[in-house]
């Protein structure tokens, strides 16, 4: 049992919390979030964060770490999950990964190297962002041809040029080491036109149970947000809202907006990860049953 880990991954409105309360419930399992949103603390309405009460019960790790001022590093993530998950197991339990953050989740699954990263070289990124598409992809090409002929958008190909500056080493080089952990991954999704009126629907929700206070607090209490936390769908907006920029009609509409578009995102990412086991999250109750059933045959078989 010592090297097991159950992850529930998915895009956004598709039950997931609700899928590992359940399997905490049943099993020995301990939930550990992989929703960079839901580290902060204060962000509550606009992340769907599990209900104070039930993480009294059931905990969760990784859920109301940094406030909104602070930046926290998928490599701080990866380093702190191999800690806790050595506690979790010094207490016969099993880590229960439950979320939505593809890059943090991958660097688990996958163990993607991110503690050998080097730090970003602000000043070199400034000035390779005031050249074209075109141009970086020249730059990267005769820097690291393998790594830059998969890449189309700026961001990654500067990513490419700034590796190299800072290691003199290609990108394409950087191999992941064999992880030491057995997973089982359950992928939860719904079709394409129910998530969309269930993110608008969950949106109005959040409105009415007072996510504009919720971020009026928050704004009250830290003047200055950190990049990670003022880009976070349904705070962006409303902040905007409540300085003026939008009316709060548009606010929500945006929200609704970009959260379909992040649900899309999250889709195409996850697709890519390898062996997950996809259940379509539309009935909950009748895939909660298939799903229990797999992680008990998981645990007992291993």
């Amino acid at each position: 049992m010592g090297n097991l880990v159950i992850v529930i991954l998915g895009p956004t409105a598709t039950h997931k919390s609700e899928v590992g309360i359940e399997l905490a419930k049943e099993f020995p399992l301990e939930i550990v979030s992989a929703d960079s949103m839901q580290f902060y603390k204060g962000m509550d309405i606009g992340t769907a964060k599990v209900p104070r009460e039930i993480r009294e019960k059931i905990p969760h790790h990784f859920v109301d770490i940094i406030d909104v001022s602070e930046e926290y590093s998928v490599s701080q993530y990866k380093r702190e999950f191999l800690k806790l998950s050595e506690e979790v197991y010094g207490r016969k339990k099993i880590p229960l990964i439950v979320g939505g953050s593809g890059l943090y989740i991958r660097a688990i699954t996958e163990n993607f190297p991110v503690e050998e990263s080097p730090s970003p070289d602000t000043e070199l990124r400034k000035a390779l962002s005031e050249k074209s598409v075109d141009e970086l992809k020249k730059l990267a090409e005769s820097i690291d041809f393998e790594a830059a002929n998969k890449v189309f958008d700026k961001k990654r190909l500067i990513r490419i040029i700034e590796y190299y500056n800072k290691t003199g080493k290609k990108i394409s080089e950087v191999k992941n080491p064999e992880g030491k952990f057995q997973f089982l991954k359950i992928g939860l999704v719904k079709p394409r036109e129910v998530l969309y009126k269930d993110i608008e629907n969950r949106v109005d929700r959040m409105v009415e149970i007072g996510l504009i206070d919720e971020v009026r607090r928050l704004k009250e209490m830290y003047p200055c947000w950190s990049k990670t936390a003022r880009q976070a769908i349904g705070y962006k907006e409303i902040l905007d809202y409540l300085e003026g920029v939008i009316t709060l009609e548009d606010a929500i509409k945006l929200i609704k907006k970009n959260t379909r578009h992040f649900a899309k995102r999250q889709i195409t990412w996850f697709k890519k990860e390898k062996n997950v086991l996809w259940f379509d999250s539309t009935n909950l109750e009748k895939v909660v049953d298939e799903i229990k059933r797999l992680v008990g045959e998981f645990i007992n078989e291993n």
